[in-house]
């Protein structure tokens, strides 16, 4: 139970990712950064979840923090 609220963090996380790394902006969306590593996130994800769920949800995390401070 406590993993999934862990998740849960991960939004306000990307959130102040975002606040913070404002100014560079302009450098990591130049070449498509965020759009490959949600990809090769989401397949790790799925490929774990069937081996250990620790990893799947570790890396869930990571997910959706990227994804957040992306689309912030």
């Amino acid at each position: 139970m406590i993993e999934y609220l862990t998740l849960i963090l991960a939004i306000p996380l990307g959130l102040a990712l975002a606040t913070i790394t404002k100014d560079e902006k302009q450098i990591y969306s130049r070449i498509q950064y965020f759009p490959v590593i949600l990809w090769i996130l989401a397949l790790a994800t799925a490929i774990f979840y069937t081996i250990n769920k620790q990893i799947a949800l570790t890396l869930t995390f990571i997910f959706i923090t990227i994804f957040t401070w992306n689309k912030a």
